[in-house]
């Protein structure tokens, strides 16, 4: 199954040559679920060449029966890049490509390739650099992950001298400023722990299931609070921690999303952070709390 990134890249230009589709049929292609492929269209409308009025993309997708795109902003056709364009979105590819965890190396690297053959000095190129994380690193904490084994590692302090030897119970890689890290419980220290994979010198696989204590196992939070909330449709996008069950759209750009969170007080914050872009329609002790919330900040 491709990554969203790669998905949202093909959809536009598919949703353009089916204008129509349902929902459905949209699913199948990209082979998500309903769900996940009404957030990816959630997050196409708001993307665009401007953020300002009338920049974004524009698709009804009130009726999950038939979705159209009614302003592709000319985003499904290839993009053309100046030097300055071209330069600077290599940049950013050469940063997404010090994190194996995120993407494909080496589709990355041929997309790099391909962009710089046909720029007149690709010798003035930026190229950036972050903490380099060994694939070989990677390929083993995935392969542990996914097998529910131990690892151990050799882990290094922030001067590199200091070389401590773990066992840990590999949970969840992931991405946090500019690092990649893993969330792990070490069995050494006897806590969770998170460590960047790039002190991660030297790493093996044990034939040990992972033994996390069942007193201190993280267990998964249960999305059960529900809520209906009226927003800005280009604002719909931002909705990507919540369980969208369904949602209405209006003439004047609002759409009403009635929706599963984590929390009453969580979802109270959601809509005082918008500004203005979210209004609580329900259930009452949603709509009071935002009133009561919002008096305290008089």
């Amino acid at each position: 199954m491709a990554n969203d990134l790669e998905v949202l890249i093909e959809l536009l230009p598919w949703l353009v040559a089916n204008n129509g589709s349902s929902l459905k049929e949209i699913a199948e292609q990209f082979d998500v679920s309903e769900k996940h492929a009404l957030e990816l269209i959630g997050q196409l409308v708001v993307t665009g060449p401007s953020q300002d009025g009338g920049g974004l993309v524009d698709i009804d997708f009130e009726d999950a029966e038939s979705i159209f795109v009614t302003d592709a902003k000319a985003l499904d056709r290839p993009v053309k890049l100046n030097s300055f364009e071209a330069a600077s979105l290599i940049a950013g590819l050469h940063y997404l490509e010090q994190f194996p965890a995120l993407a494909d190396v080496k589709v990355v690297a041929g997309l790099i390739t391909k962009i710089a053959s046909v720029i007149p000095n690709p010798e003035n190129l930026v190229d950036v650099v972050a903490a380099p994380v060994s694939a070989a690193v990677v390929v083993e904490v995935e392969q542990a992950i996914a097998s529910h084994v131990a690892i151990e590692i050799s882990y290094a302090a922030v001067s590199k001298d200091d070389v401590s030897q773990r066992k840990v119970d590999p949970v969840a890689m992931y991405v946090r400023d500019d690092f990649t890290y893993l969330r792990a419980w070490c069995r050494t220290s006897q806590a969770w722990r998170n460590f960047r994979l790039d002190r991660v010198v030297a790493i093996s696989s044990t034939a040990e299931p992972i033994d996390i204590p069942e007193a201190i196992e993280v267990r998964e939070a249960i999305r059960d609070y529900l809520g209906v909330i009226e927003l800005d449709k280009a604002y719909y996008g931002t909705l990507d921690q919540v369980d969208i069950l369904s949602f209405k759209e209006y003439m004047w750009h609002a759409v009403e999303v009635e929706l599963k969170v984590y929390s009453r007080d969580w979802l109270i914050s959601l809509v005082l952070a918008s500004g203005g872009r979210m209004r609580a329609v329900g259930p009452p002790d949603l709509v009071a709390g935002v009133i009561e919330r919002a008096k305290g900040w008089e």
